[in-house]
């Protein structure tokens, strides 16, 4: 990627959430206090969160200086935690998992269940997410393509739930096979198609 284009991508604000200087650093925040895993490297940040990783560095340490990241070098590693002491942790949490989280929990809970092949967030939070403008969205519409077993749809619909209940909004699921997705002529499928889609990285 040229530089040019990687400064572009590391300073241009969040559709979703402006406040934040990138969408660099919302995606790394968004990693480290949404994210169940309670350490990353930053070779782990730069994979989930598709950032550069000398963009995540850079940002890591922007964010250790202001007081919300605590980092450690082990052996040649250097991990990076949310500080649980920063006076708007626990506002910053609930703010980062509610409005830009989705694709980070989804995509946790979904890798847990076999049969599942792909995910996406479709809908008016994807329209946001991708930068048209628009109210905030008040629900989330997923879509898992998946082996169609009974047991699988089920698991799905689990994650769902569970995710409802992490992002304080409902989840709204709808479940296709391969076949479906890829040779369905459903309005449905046709309108999905040619909407906004925000993949859900299925982390295994």
């Amino acid at each position: 990627m040229p530089d040019d284009i990687i400064q572009f991508v590391s300073v241009i604000a969040p559709p979703l959430l402006p406040i934040f200087r990138s969408a660099a650093q919302l995606a790394v925040l968004t990693e480290l206090f949404a994210g169940a895993a309670p350490e990353r490297s930053i070779g782990e940040l730069a994979q989930r969160t598709g950032v550069p990783q000398a963009t995540v560095s850079r940002e890591v340490a922007r964010l250790v200086a202001a007081g919300l990241l605590v980092d450690r070098a082990v052996g040649r590693t250097r991990l990076v935690r949310a500080r649980p002491e920063s006076p708007i942790h626990d506002e910053l949490a609930a703010l980062l998992l509610k409005v830009s989280g989705p694709p980070v929990v989804l995509g946790e809970l979904l890798a847990n269940v076999p049969g599942v092949r792909e995910a996406f967030v479709y809908g008016s939070w994807a329209r946001r997410h991708l930068g048209e403008p628009g109210d905030e969205p008040v629900d989330l519409d997923v879509l898992v393509i998946a082996d169609g077993e009974r047991a699988t749809v089920r698991a799905v619909r689990a994650a769902a739930d569970g995710a409802t209940e992490r992002l304080g909004r409902d989840v709204t699921v709808t479940v296709l096979t391969d076949a479906e997705w890829t040779q369905g002529t459903s309005g449905f499928v046709r309108s999905v198609r040619e909407s906004p889609l925000v993949p859900i990285e299925l982390m295994r």
